[in-house]
Formats: C-alpha cells, sequence, structure tokens
C-alpha cells in the first residue's frame, strides 16, 4: 500500500496513543508536522524497510577538512552523572518540544520500528533516526531535520548524531560533558557542516543552529532542575 501526497499533507492530528506501534508502514496521521509528513513524501518514507535504507553523513568523509565549525559550551549545576542520564533517557518530545523545536517521529535500526510523540522511549542508542521540525519567524517558515544517532559513549560522555544524506547541510554533532572543579557538569556543543550555499553556511546557519541547540539544551536543563 502506498500513501500519497494529500494523505500526508491533509492528515489530522491524532488523539493520544501509547500502545507499541507495531505497524510496517508509516502512519501520517501520528505526525502533526506539514514539514515531516512532505518530507517522508518526498523521499517516499513508507515503510519501515524505506528508513532502514537511510544514510547519514559520516565523519569518515575526506572532505570533512573544509567543513565549518561552530561550539557553545552549556552549564547545568549538577553532577555529570545525573546530566548523562538526562542525555541519554529524555524523551524527544521534550527535549525537541518547545519554541522552535518539535519532535515527529524516530526509527529505530535495532528494532526495526518508529516510534511517534505519544509511544514510550526507552533512550538513545546507535543507529535511532529521527527527525524533528524547525520552527522560524513565529512558525511561518518550516523545516524538516533528520538526523541519525551514531554514537552513544558511556566511557567519555558524549552522543554524536549525523544528518541524514537528504538535508540541506551535510555534518555532524557531538555534545560532551565533563565535571567542572565546583562538581557541575559543562556540556559542550561541537557541530561541523557544510552546504552548497556559502551563504547559507556563513550567514544563516550559525544563527539558527544556536538558536535551535539553545533550545535543545534548555529543555533538558529544565528537566533537570525541577
Amino acid at each position: 500500500m502506498a500513501f500519497y501526497r494529500n494523505d500526508f499533507l491533509m492528515q489530522p492530528a491524532a488523539p493520544a496513543i501509547t500502545q507499541p506501534n507495531t505497524s510496517k508502514q508509516v502512519n501520517p496521521a501520528r505526525i502533526r508536522q506539514k514539514k515531516i509528513r512532505e518530507f517522508i513524501e518526498e523521499h517516499r518514507l513508507y515503510q519501515l524497510k524505506d528508513f532502514a535504507q537511510l544514510q547519514s553523513f559520516s565523519r569518515a568523509d575526506p572532505a570533512i577538512a573544509t567543513f565549518h565549525h561552530h561550539t557553545k559550551t552549556f552549564l547545568v549545576k549538577k553532577d555529570i552523572e545525573t546530566v548523562w542520564q538526562a542525555y541519554k533517557t529524555l524523551h524527544p518530545k521534550d527535549a525537541w518540544g518547545n519554541g522552535m523545536l518539535s519532535f515527529g517521529l524516530q526509527y529505530s535500526k535495532r528494532k526495526n520500528a518508529l516510534s511517534y510523540v505519544d509511544d514510550a522511549y526507552d533512550g538513545a542508542e546507535v543507529g535511532q533516526i529521527v527527525l524533528i521540525n524547525l520552527a522560524l519567524l513565529g512558525g511561518l517558515v518550516n523545516i524538516a531535520v533528520g538526523h541519525e544517532i551514531t554514537a552513544v559513549n558511556e566511557a567519555e560522555k558524549y552522543l554524536e548524531t549525523c544528518y541524514l544524506t537528504h538535508g540541506k547541510s551535510a555534518g555532524s554533532q557531538q555534545i560532551r560533558l565533563q565535571s567542572t572543579p565546583e562538581g557541575f557538569t559543562e556540556i559542550t556543543h561541537h557541530t561541523i557542516y557544510k552546504s552548497d550555499s556559502p551563504f547559507r553556511d556563513k550567514m544563516l546557519y550559525p544563527f539558527l543552529h544556536t538558536l535551535a541547540i539553545t533550545t535543545f539544551h534548555r529543555n533538558i536543563k529544565r528537566h533537570i532542575m525541577r
């Protein structure tokens, strides 16, 4: 069974559903963001096998030396184990669910399963593909962003994600945690990126990316400090 554009663009938001998702097909009624439904339609991601074939940027790419860098640091006045646990386990709808960000859906390569906003979340693991919506200008402009979790390093306390190859930009992000002398946690968010537009890379991306990751880290900090 195939879905067509109107199926994705015209579906109303579904009521809250908490049962495990066992369908092999995407359910557009459970994705409230029009831009994410358009992304799914554009790339023909109708079934689990379609998501399984998605690829993300590799840090082994020889062109990485030409990429731009963006770094921002955050502080949480809690111990590193508490903060690390939150970064690994907070549901994407809460981490990506405030202000300009909203969580659309997730695909797990290990489970070969899709998860929606009201499904249970077992925590971050390698091979999870997350689609989020980035709302700009008060929601007048929306961008679908897809990335794959490529590392969850317990020993060094860092997470790594890479942009899907379908996106506007290629690149990778690392979120590294380290303890401060005061016993707090410093989080360093380092991003490498490059697109086919020098204007976007130099003028738009740094500003918009700073807004997006600041919202993301603020959401997690708010959860930790409650």
